[in-house]
């Protein structure tokens, strides 16, 4: 990395750290007061602007390093730790647009460590035998496709995550800083509209790839596409039986982390396989 990325980089785990100090302090704030109607303890107006204000310092920095790590002279470098910082940026950025629609900034509660930990394995952690891949290229739009599905996808799985400890902890009002999450039912929209985004830019990579990808068996991402696809049919099968049967809470949870756990595999396994236990 050059100076100024790792500048950048530096700077945006100071703000993602400014901003969780700032979420647990209101939680801390607020321990005492239950919100009538939901249960729940949202942050002051004051500290939701100042954690939204640092979060997009925060993206801004991380993605700067990110970008300038990503794409060199010789292309677009996919290596593991580059992709999963590109990801990071995506989630939080994902959760700071829906933040404009829906109370979700409380979500940062479990997105800024996960972008302080890539960032740090961004300054300390060497490149892997990654692939370097033309910025020309006619993959290129795949690659991008691709990643931003799996960051959306991701923050989904997260939010599922959130989402079953507090269905369990639902009655109960000392529970740590689940009482600084929103309501249940604004979870479960967040989680929702996560997929749906998700899943239609899986379609679209899947397609892309489809085009772009010749040879797939000679590439080595013939078990990739296979545990892709299967992702992708189990979230178009689970938003159908959503969208009408009406499947929601935990049954969500089930389907969508069961998902995500084949995407994780075939990307990120194969990836982390072929860089560190298969090099040369």
């Amino acid at each position: 990395m050059n100076e100024s990325a790792s500048i950048s980089a530096y700077a945006a785990i100071a703000f993602y750290a400014l901003g969780f100090a700032q979420l647990v302090t209101a939680q801390k704030q607020t321990a005492g007061v239950i919100e009538p109607v939901t249960g729940t303890i949202e942050p002051g107006k004051k500290i939701q602007q100042r954690v939204a204000l640092l979060g997009l310092a925060a993206v801004a920095c991380h993605g700067w390093a990110t970008f300038s790590a990503l794409v060199t002279n010789a292309g677009i470098d996919l290596a593991l730790v580059h992709v999963c910082n590109y990801i990071a940026v995506v989630m939080v950025a994902v959760v700071a647009l829906a933040n404009t629609r829906l109370p979700v900034i409380s979500v940062n509660l479990l997105l800024f460590p996960i972008a302080v930990i890539n960032s740090l394995a961004l300054l300390i952690i060497e490149p892997g035998n990654s692939t370097q891949l033309a910025i020309n290229s006619a993959q290129s739009a795949h690659i991008i496709l691709s990643l931003t599905a799996y960051a959306g996808l991701m923050t989904a799985a997260l939010q599922s995550i959130l989402l079953a400890f507090q269905d369990k902890q639902l009655q109960r009002l000392d529970t740590g800083f689940y009482r600084m999450l929103p309501a249940l039912e604004t979870m479960e929209r967040l989680l929702i509209a996560m997929l749906w985004i998700g899943t239609v830019l899986l379609s679209l990579a899947i397609f892309t790839g489809l085009l772009f990808l010749d040879d797939m068996f000679a590439q080595r991402v013939a078990h990739h596409t296979v545990l892709t696809t299967l992702s992708w049919l189990i979230y178009v099968a689970f938003l159908l039986g959503h969208h009408v049967l009406g499947w929601r809470g935990i049954t969500a949870v089930r389907w969508n982390l069961s998902a995500f756990g084949l995407l994780l595999l075939g990307y990120v396994g194969s990836k982390f396989v072929f860089e560190y236990l298969l090099q040369p």
